[in-house]
């Protein structure tokens, strides 16, 4: 990873703490792997601005290792109250419970992934590729993840939207997406949300701004009587 990438991706993660901090619904973040230049970076120049972080942990050890331990303390008291789209869990008690944290299961997202997350669930751990050029390492988190057994899925953004530019989004506009489906419990809501305009982004079936003024002018054209010239 080039230092601009590094620069960058460090931005993205702060993003996804502040995401996460200001939603009414938070998630459990987890930094795998954070070793390195980028590691150095965030002791040096940002200051080790992640210690005051509240809900996050950073380790060493890779996304594997690392989401073993999140199995643990989700599954634990401080695992949180299940509410926002979780809350039809919220009553689930003995073995009952016991089984939804056994189904807790470890998803590795990638736009490469042939199958579609249809919704996210409790005590599941969702990885996030930190990668900035996807276009040289195209692919690469996909073959991780399935080197190591994980099984893979993409958000459906085909399903529910249609975009200007490809569908591969920076890691904080993933998470972002996934910390509003979590307060509202729609994917179309959620994107709308969260994916940055500049893709131009609009739901399936909805007609874009121009479209809307073209057939409203047909519309009031007609209703007006207009007629072929002579």
């Amino acid at each position: 990873m080039h230092d601009g990438e590094r620069i960058s991706l460090a931005s993205q993660i702060t993003r996804c703490y502040s995401d996460n901090k200001n939603s009414t619904k938070r998630a459990h973040i987890t930094i795998a792997s954070f070793q390195g230049e980028l590691r150095k970076r965030f002791d040096t120049v940002l200051e080790r601005n992640y210690d005051s972080w509240r809900g996050v942990r950073v380790f060493d050890e890779d996304f594997l290792e690392t989401a073993e331990k999140a199995k643990e303390w989700m599954a634990a008291d401080e695992g949180g109250a299940m509410t926002g789209s979780f809350s039809k869990y919220a009553d689930l008690a003995g073995e009952e419970l016991q089984k939804l944290k056994d189904e807790g299961e470890v998803v590795y997202l990638s736009s490469e992934a042939d199958e579609d997350l249809i919704e996210l669930k409790p005590f599941s751990t969702y990885i996030i590729g930190g990668l900035v050029d996807k276009n040289r390492e195209k692919g690469i988190c996909h073959r991780r993840a399935t080197k190591a057994g994980v099984r893979t899925a993409k958000l459906p953004i085909g399903e529910y939207m249609e975009l200007q530019s490809r569908k591969v989004l920076a890691t904080n506009h993933v998470n972002e997406i996934m910390v509003k489906w979590l307060e509202c419990g729609d994917w179309g809501e959620a994107f709308m949300k969260a994916i940055p305009k500049r893709k131009g982004g609009r739901l399936r079936g909805e007609k874009d701004e121009d479209e809307q003024n073209g057939g409203a002018a047909s519309q009031a054209e007609s209703e007006h009587g207009a007629t072929e010239p002579p």
